[in-house]
């Protein structure tokens, strides 16, 4: 990668937890979205569209291509951005990296969601946030 050509705006570190490796010292598959669940928080929060426990948001589908190891002491960090935003749903790719070197590449479909936890159509604000933040359409296809 480039100077200039990261896709992503947003990267955050995310420390392991010792209980997140396993006896020879390798993060578990599931862990990952533990750290990316963490990282979308927390992209949610700095863009000012999530406070609280519960997100306006569920997950619909998820999908991880694992290509290196994580070990124990390891500093990850998660890049994370909305790639498209649809009109009830919206696309999130995301990157797990150690010392700048990608071991992990992911994308969720989430659900935007009202009280009940009924879909519902992403609020012209938050659809706007995101859509300056990234640079994208604030409708995809």
């Amino acid at each position: 990668m480039t100077a200039g050509s990261d896709p992503f705006r947003f990267v955050v570190a995310v420390p392991l937890r010792w209980v997140d490796v396993d006896v020879a010292g390798v993060v578990n598959h599931a862990v990952y979205w533990s750290l990316i669940e963490q990282a979308r928080y927390e992209y949610f929060a700095r863009l000012g569209l999530i406070g609280g426990d519960v997100p306006p948001f569920l997950m619909g589908e998820a999908s991880c291509r694992y290509e290196r190891p994580a070990r124990r002491g390891d500093a990850l960090r998660i890049a994370a951005r909305v790639a498209r935003l649809g009109g009830r749903s919206f696309e999130m790719h995301y990157e797990v990296r150690r010392d700048g070197e990608r071991i992990a590449v992911a994308k969720a479909l989430l659900v935007w969601v009202d009280a009940e936890m009924r879909s519902c159509d992403l609020p012209a604000a938050a659809r706007s946030a995101i859509a300056a933040f990234e640079g994208i359409a604030e409708r995809g296809g």
